[in-house]
């Protein structure tokens, strides 16, 4: 019975100091630039892919609303948008990495960026 208890101590010891190394891993400088390339490079991915796709299958977009005063913004005025700012945030993310700097709000805009195409992907789909 002493030595059940003993070895179960044994275990978690050395399940501890696993999760430990794994948590210093992840959390050093190393981990966290693993994972903001890795980031970077799905992004980039996704985005290419959506923008790709955006510009070889075009869909139908709504006709814009009548205004009464006749001020209607044009279709290709605001489509580029999306691709443009997934594009820009992932250059701007770049530069600030090859300049030393890892700034996640540039990624997290990339991605925000990526969704609204993505959206647009879904929703000329379901159309």
């Amino acid at each position: 019975m002493e030595s059940n208890a003993i070895e179960t101590a044994r275990e978690r010891s050395a399940a501890q100091r696993g999760e430990q190394q794994s948590e210093a891993l992840l959390f050093s400088d190393t981990g966290q630039s693993i994972c903001y390339w890795g980031a970077m490079v799905l992004l980039a991915v996704a985005s290419a892919y959506l923008i790709h796709s955006q510009f070889a299958h075009p869909s139908v977009y709504a006709r814009p609303a009548s205004d009464p005063l006749g001020i209607v913004t044009p279709s290709w005025l605001i489509l580029p948008l999306a691709p443009l700012g997934a594009v820009g945030s992932l250059g701007h993310a770049l530069w600030q990495a090859l300049r030393g700097r890892q700034r996640w709000k540039w990624l997290l805009a990339s991605a925000a960026f990526a969704f609204v195409l993505a959206a647009g992907e879904v929703l000329a789909a379901c159309a």
